[in-house]
C-alpha cells in the first residue's frame, strides 16, 4: 500500500466523527428507531454496532497485531450483539459519545505505528490473514463509509415512505364533505374535476405497484404508460363515489408500502426503464410516486377552494 493510500484511509477515520454527527443532527427518536425493512437495523442499532466494533474489533485487532506475532482474530457476531446487548434500548447521544472517545483511541494507536509495522498481520477466523494495511482499509471503507451510506439511505427511505403513508388520509380529507357540484365541476378549459383527479391517483397506484413488482422480480423491465384520459372515460371517473375512491386508494397504498418495506437495500437500487425518465431505481420511482400524489392533491385542494 502506498503512503498516500494509508493517509487517505486515516483521514477517513479522522473525519467520520464530524460527518456522522452532521448526519444525525435533528433526527427524531422515531427516525433513529425506524427499521428500513423487517430484520434490518435501525440507525440507533447501527450506531451501537459501530461503537462495539470500534472497541472489540478494530482497537483490539490493531493492538494485538502490533504486540503479537500473527495473533488469531476471532470473528464477532454483530447480529447477536444487537439482540443480547439490547441496542434498541440504548440512548443515541451516549452511544455516539462513547464511539467518539473510542475513535480517538484508535487514531492515537495508529499514529504511533511505524512504517514497518503496517506489514504486521493477524489471522482472522473468516477473512484469513489481515495486515495492518488491510485492516485500516476495511475500517475506513467497509465500516465507516459503508455505515454512513447506510444511515443516509435509511433517512431517505423513511422520508419517502412517510410521504406515501400520509397520502390516503390527506386525499380523504380533501374530498370529505365537498358538495357534489364542487366535487364534479370541471376545471377551466374542461380539465379534470376533483373526483377525476382522485380516481386517477387511485388507478396510478396500480400502475406503480406493477412497476415496483417488475423491477424487484425482473431485470430492468420497460414500463408501459397509461393513457390517462382514455382511462378516465372508460372507468367513468366523473361519476365515481368519493368515499369508495378514497377507501380503495388507501388499500392500494398500504399494499405499495408493504412491498417497499419488505425490500432490502439492494432491492431499492434495482432499476427499470421509464419512457420519460429513462433508467430509474425503485427508490427514485417511489419518490416520483410521492411527487405525483402531492401534485394531484394540490390540484384537488385548489379546485375545492
Amino acid at each position: 500500500m502506498e503512503d498516500f493510500e494509508r493517509r487517505r484511509y486515516f483521514e477517513t477515520l479522522a473525519t467520520t466523527p464530524q460527518t456522522l454527527k452532521a448526519a444525525l443532527k435533528g433526527l427524531s427518536k422515531k427516525v433513529l428507531l425506524w427499521t428500513p425493512a423487517p430484520g434490518k437495523w435501525s440507525i440507533l442499532e447501527i450506531l451501537c454496532h459501530m461503537r462495539d466494533m470500534e472497541r472489540e474489533a478494530y482497537i483490539e485487532r490493531y493492538t494485538r497485531i502490533l504486540a503479537e506475532n500473527e495473533p488469531a482474530l476471532p470473528n464477532l457476531d454483530g447480529e447477536a450483539f444487537a439482540i443480547l446487548r439490547g441496542y434498541r434500548g440504548q440512548k443515541a447521544p451516549e452511544v455516539v459519545r462513547e464511539w467518539v472517545a473510542l475513535r480517538r483511541q484508535t487514531l492515537q494507536l495508529l499514529r504511533k505505528a511505524g512504517k514497518a509495522q503496517w506489514a504486521r498481520a493477524g489471522v482472522h477466523a473468516t477473512a484469513g490473514r489481515l495486515t495492518m494495511e488491510d485492516l485500516i482499509q476495511r475500517h475506513a471503507v467497509g465500516n465507516d463509509e459503508a455505515h454512513l451510506r447506510q444511515i443516509e439511505a435509511i433517512k431517505r427511505r423513511f422520508a419517502v415512505l412517510e410521504r406515501l403513508a400520509a397520502s390516503p388520509a390527506a386525499l380523504a380529507a380533501a374530498l370529505k364533505g365537498a358538495p357534489d357540484d364542487v366535487l364534479r365541476r370541471k376545471a377551466a378549459g374542461g380539465k379534470w374535476s376533483m373526483i377525476e383527479h382522485a380516481a386517477h391517483v387511485r388507478d396510478i397506484e396500480r400502475v406503480y405497484q406493477g412497476r415496483f413488482s417488475q423491477m424487484v422480480f425482473g431485470e430492468k423491465p420497460s414500463f408501459w404508460m397509461l393513457d390517462n384520459d382514455r382511462a378516465a372515460e372508460a372507468l367513468k371517473y366523473a361519476g365515481a363515489d368519493p368515499a369508495e375512491v378514497a377507501k380503495e386508494f388507501k388499500r392500494l397504498r398500504e399494499d405499495s408500502i408493504a412491498l417497499l418495506r419488505a425490500l432490502p437495500h439492494e432491492g431499492w437500487q434495482k432499476t427499470g426503464m421509464h419512457p420519460e425518465a429513462g433508467e430509474i431505481t425503485v427508490e427514485q420511482l417511489a419518490v416520483r410516486l410521492a411527487d405525483h400524489g402531492d401534485a394531484h392533491l394540490g390540484k384537488i385542494k385548489a379546485l375545492r377552494a
